[in-house]
């Protein structure tokens, strides 16, 4: 059968939006129940409050999604390349359990892309991994100011891995998503740094108020880009649920308490709210 070059364009079309709604559905992070180790670097410690108290949820495009996606697919071509030169490359420690870190009543964790083991001899070092994906302008700017100075968050990540598991060096991988370029940075990691985010973390955890701006104007460059600019700066309505309520507040073994029913608070409710909720922060 023949069909029509406007149907073509059409099913091209549908096929394209269908992937789009497939990836959504696919892709689409839930609330962390934790606050991450990949969160605390962040500059702004209202940020990370907001994200923990699950002020608003971040909506992505079915594009920028496949996108995060990417960079977990890396991950396995990352360390088949590192074993490909010689490395060893542990994805979890001897037992099964994979290399994550725990802290504030098992509210705060993240778990690390790997440990290697280098084959140098010159430098037999363990070293925490690290593997990113860049755009091209984000690898540039790599190469010219490093790591540190680049991308701070991923360095205080990495510095919480290598405090947690006795390591002293990291090992941060990326790759250009447009050309497939690599940047390779060793780097020696700052325990002090990581003790300083586990009480940054345990103050944000347990607060039960939102701690400062890190600007006070909404087009701060930082802020133009953040997910919570309308709750921060606008006052707008936040989301719905026991974690951005004033009754509810952290408690041991990751739970959550009610001041307001006095109970533990089941899991699987905890994204729904009750009919006492009221917000924890200003609304318009």
């Amino acid at each position: 059968m023949t069909y029509q070059p406007h149907l073509l364009v059409t099913i091209a079309n549908r096929i394209s939006d269908d992937i789009d709604a497939f990836s959504i559905k696919q892709y689409q992070d839930q609330h962390r129940s934790h606050l991450g180790a990949s969160v605390i670097g962040h500059d702004c410690w209202r940020y990370s409050w907001y994200a923990f108290r699950w002020i608003k949820s971040e909506i992505f495009s079915g594009r920028m999604l496949r996108l995060f996606q990417r960079g977990h697919d890396e991950e396995s071509k990352c360390i088949a390349n590192l074993r490909g030169i010689g490395f060893e490359v542990w994805n979890a420690q001897v037992g099964g359990d994979q290399f994550r870190i725990v802290g504030a009543k098992g509210h705060y964790g993240g778990s690390t892309d790997s440990v290697a083991g280098s084959p140098y001899k010159d430098f037999p070092e363990k070293l925490i991994c690290e593997f990113k994906t860049h755009n091209s302008k984000s690898l540039t700017n790599l190469h010219h100011k490093k790591l540190m100075v680049s991308k701070p968050r991923h360095y205080a990540q990495m510095c919480n891995y290598g405090k947690a598991f006795g390591i002293k060096y990291g090992l941060y991988y990326a790759v250009g998503k447009n050309d497939d370029d690599i940047y390779i940075e060793v780097v020696e990691l700052d325990w002090t740094l990581a003790d300083d985010l586990y009480k940054k973390a345990e103050d944000i955890i347990f607060s039960p108020h939102p701690p400062p701006k890190l600007a006070m104007q909404a087009d701060y460059y930082e802020c133009k880009i953040c997910p919570f600019k309308g709750p921060c700066h606008h006052n707008t309505d936040i989301d719905r649920n026991c974690r951005s309520c004033i009754h509810a507040h952290p408690i041991e073994e990751a739970q959550w308490g009610c001041d307001e029913h006095k109970v533990i608070i089941p899991k699987e409710f905890l994204p729904q709210g009750c009919d006492r909720w009221q917000p924890i922060v200003n609304r318009g």
